[in-house]
């Protein structure tokens, strides 16, 4: 069983039971929808705007499906956020240029569409909306911790196994080869990396010999974009760097972003073995501008900490952020000097750069309604159902989310 520790996390927030527990024994058993604050159809706009109902569904396949159905580039589809596959979501998709055509797909039901001026950014929404069944849980434990969890309004922030894969962690590897420049290895990995599905077999054999020729007429036609890869390197043999440009762009972001995501997990749970609050040396989000922490405003922001407001930093490694001083600081490093890291690393080519950012350590849950092994609550783009699940049923193998 792969575990959170393989992404970085080995610290809980609360000290509670364990109820155990899995989530998405079906995908109807993990819902969550978009809000927007503001999203009114425009009469003359250009941009068409689909409110989708999938289940069951990988981002960038759906993505690739609804940009296929409307004749345009999968890169003319933009979309605000990325949902977990084994879910029914509700999300919006916006398509420059385009006029409203009905398609059918599986499991896929557009339940709105409407026009706008602009097309939707990446974390445009307000929120996310979750209603979350947990099978196989001790009922009584699960409603103690869901309702302390719900009290004290407060967890870690941590990136979820979804940045990662949970059945198949490897985003976070094949990010950690490509910022290290090491993109025949960043291949082999995102090729062959066996996890725990049902072509782990075949991953391992190339894994263990990764020669395309051999394998391209076996890799089952569902992996697509192993199979584009491969049919890359067969055209343009020894072009690395090449054959991960011939993946989604987004993918190759996303590769980087689960390193980054890797190491603020790694820093958090640090963290959190020293403190739980403010320290001297943090780097405070007041929600409006960050603030540097010290011996003579350490008590004004603790107050603010404490009654709900902002959050102390970690750092998104990158080549142009700063780092927090004092404990908090020496943490930051500490990681950094363990990956064997220079954050100019982060300086990549072809546009994979990242100049890093500060994240909020801790994450408060909004709306949070607690049931019988049943939980609602509302997230802040970027932040991870995960991180309110696993301090309520406290598994660590990383398949029951």
């Amino acid at each position: 069983m792969v575990d959170f520790s393989e992404i970085g996390v080995t610290a809980f927030y609360h000290d509670l039971d364990t109820p155990g527990g899995k989530l998405r024994g079906s995908p109807d058993d993990f819902q969550v929808e978009e809000r927007f604050a503001d999203l009114k159809p425009m009469e003359n706009g250009e941009v068409l705007v689909l409110k989708v109902r999938a289940r069951n569904w990988e981002n960038n396949r759906l993505v690739r499906f609804i940009a296929r159905s409307n004749h345009v580039s999968p890169k003319r589809v933009y979309f605000s956020g990325t949902k977990d596959r084994r879910a029914v979501k509700v999300q919006y998709f916006s398509i420059p240029g385009v006029k409203f055509r009905e398609f059918n797909l599986e499991d896929v039901e557009i339940l709105e569409h409407f026009y706008l001026d602009h097309p939707l950014g990446m974390g445009t929404h307000l929120e996310n909306r979750f209603r979350i069944r947990v099978r196989e849980c001790d009922s009584l434990i699960f409603a103690g911790n869901c309702e302390k969890v719900r009290i004290a309004g407060i967890v870690p922030n941590y990136y979820g196994p979804q940045r990662f894969g949970p059945m198949r962690p490897v985003t976070h590897l094949v990010g950690r080869e490509i910022v290290r420049g090491n993109f025949r290895e960043a291949v082999r990995i995102f090729v062959g990396f066996p996890g725990m599905d049902r072509f782990a077999e075949i991953r391992k054999e190339f894994y263990d010999n990764p020669d395309p020729s051999l394998f391209i007429d076996r890799f089952p036609k569902s992996l697509d974009l192993e199979r584009d890869v491969m049919e890359y390197l067969l055209r343009e043999k020894e072009d690395y760097v090449g054959a991960i440009k011939v993946l989604p762009d987004n993918l190759v972001t996303m590769f980087i972003h689960a390193y980054q995501g890797y190491l603020f997990n790694k820093i958090l749970s640090r963290r959190l073995s020293v403190s739980k609050g403010v320290i001297i040396g943090d780097i405070f989000n007041t929600g409006s501008e960050a603030v540097k922490v010290n011996s003579m405003n350490v008590d004004t922001f603790s107050g603010m900490f404490n009654s709900g407001k902002g959050s102390p930093t970690g750092l998104v490694v990158g080549y142009d952020v700063e780092k927090a001083r004092g404990e908090m600081g020496r943490i930051e490093e500490e990681v950094i000097r363990e990956e064997g890291l220079n954050t100019l690393d982060f300086k990549l080519p072809f546009g994979m750069k990242s100049r890093g950012e500060r994240r909020d350590l801790f994450l408060r849950p909004r709306e949070m309604q607690c049931g019988d092994c049943y939980v609602e609550f509302a997230l802040q783009p970027g932040s991870y159902a995960t991180s309110v699940m696993r301090e309520i049923i406290r598994v660590n193998e990383m398949a029951n989310y």
